[in-house]
């Protein structure tokens, strides 16, 4: 397997010729805006299609040039490999803080973690993929904004293999406060009280129903894809002229989600995000708990994104 998986990484890291590249769209860009200047003119930023907010529009590759659409794709699914770990590793990796290490004290500390990654991860790989991280987005953008179809599984595969690299960087990372804390509580990994230390990978819920789980996790989802479709739509006239305020917005949205979704269910909203920590702790150790309830985790948000996109593209900014 590991064989297979290190190949899928070769082949998302950009090659020389690729980095060479260097944003010919930009350079284009600049081109023009230098030619416009020559003239005595300034041009119209607002309504420049190379404008920060199309960079951040979440669609991911809708500029680009015919010659180098192989190397502008590479580079996308290398965004949305690296966005997507850093999302995990950091956002998960303060789960495993908490967890085994009481190192932050209520779900709100939690959740400003989780906030400050998903700033990040948007904020470094939104214009050159757009930024989706998570399969349930790639496929809305899909469905609502043009997104390629035939981009939609290399997006989602990237984040996948993101998402199970930072739980395998997680695991290490945490390898001994795990063993302390599953010999401190009696724990036999596989068992069906290992969920106790299963849960810092994938998620869990706590309600009785699976029904209310479901519910909670494409509410959840639907929110925030609600407030990213609603954040960048063009027609958002208050969001054009201050673009840079989105990554935090959404940042804002997971972590303010998160506290009130988490304690029912931990909060996946994100399909990546939850398998690939499943798959690292279902090979290192905890067995068939790693992947319980994985079903739900995966359906609910690809449910509740749509919806979520719809109320904000067709409902709130109708064309």
């Amino acid at each position: 397997m590991f064989k297979y998986y290190f190949l899928i990484l070769l082949l998302l890291i950009p090659s020389n010729s690729s980095l060479s590249i260097n944003y010919p769209h930009l350079k284009s860009n600049l081109n023009n805006i230098n030619k416009i200047n020559t003239n005595n003119h300034r041009p119209n930023i607002s309504t420049s299609r190379y404008s920060s907010l199309t960079l951040l529009k979440t669609t991911g590759g809708d500029i680009e040039e015919p010659e180098n659409r192989n190397n502008n794709l590479r580079r996308e699914l290398f965004a949305e490999f690296i966005g997507t770990f850093l999302l995990v590793n950091i956002g998960c990796g303060t789960v495993c803080s908490a967890t085994f290490n009481a190192a932050q004290t209520g779900i709100w500390q939690i959740a400003v973690v989780w906030s400050i990654a998903v700033t990040l991860a948007i904020s470094i790989t939104a214009s050159i993929s757009g930024a989706h991280l998570n399969p349930a987005i790639t496929m809305t953008q899909a469905m609502y904004r043009g997104f390629a179809w035939k981009k939609v599984i290399p997006y989602s595969l990237s984040q996948f293999f993101g998402s199970i690299s930072a739980a395998a960087v997680n695991l290490a990372l945490f390898s001994d406060s795990i063993k302390d804390f599953e010999s401190l509580n009696g724990i036999i990994r596989g068992s069906a009280n290992s969920i106790a230390s299963a849960k810092a990978f994938g998620e869990y819920w706590s309600v009785s129903s699976w029904k209310t789980a479901f519910l909670a996790e494409a509410f959840g989802t639907g929110i925030l894809a609600f407030v990213i479709f609603a954040l960048t739509n063009k027609n958002n006239k208050t969001m054009s002229d201050n673009s840079n305020f989105i990554p935090p917005l959404i940042g804002a949205t997971v972590g303010a989600l998160i506290s009130v979704i988490a304690p029912l269910t931990q909060a996946g909203f994100n399909p990546a995000r939850d398998l690939g920590p499943r798959v690292i702790s279902t090979m290192f150790g905890w067995g068939k708990i790693g992947m319980k309830g994985a079903w739900l985790y995966i359906l609910a948000p690809l449910v509740g994104a749509p919806i979520g996109a719809f109320v904000a593209d067709k409902v709130l900014y109708p064309e």
